[in-house]
């Protein structure tokens, strides 16, 4: 599973919350290390992105580039300032938004949502 976060305490919450549940979690805080990580690699069980990454591209610019790469990639945004129109406005087809706080439960549900259990990926 991808997580692109660019908050260092957040990025590892996501990952130890996906590992959790089974996944294999890759974090990246910026969206260059995000590019490199999908042309590297576009197996991904799942993508998480947050919307807004700092310096640099969106959340948003990232989950296109990615769909361009791997068009069925499940993509999760997550955001404490972001809400549901912009994601509607701007997420890739077939996307979740979850904002931010969110428990780990919350998060999980909406991986499973677009993943299902997900067993062959884990």
């Amino acid at each position: 599973m991808l997580i692109v976060e660019d908050e260092p305490e957040v990025c590892e919450l996501l990952s130890d919350m996906v590992a959790d549940d089974g996944f294999e979690p890759v974090c990246v805080q910026n969206d260059e290390k995000a590019y490199a990580a999908l042309r590297e690699r576009t197996d991904f069980a799942c993508m998480i992105v947050d919307v807004n990454l700092g310096k640099g591209g969106t959340g948003y610019d990232v989950a296109r580039f990615a769909r361009r790469l791997a068009r069925r990639l499940p993509v999760i945004y997550v955001s404490g300032q972001s809400n549901e129109d912009s994601h509607r406005a701007n997420g890739v087809p077939g996307s979740l938004f979850v904002p931010k706080p969110f428990t780990a439960e919350e998060l999980l549900e909406r991986i499973r949502m677009l993943v299902g259990d997900n067993d062959d990926e884990r």
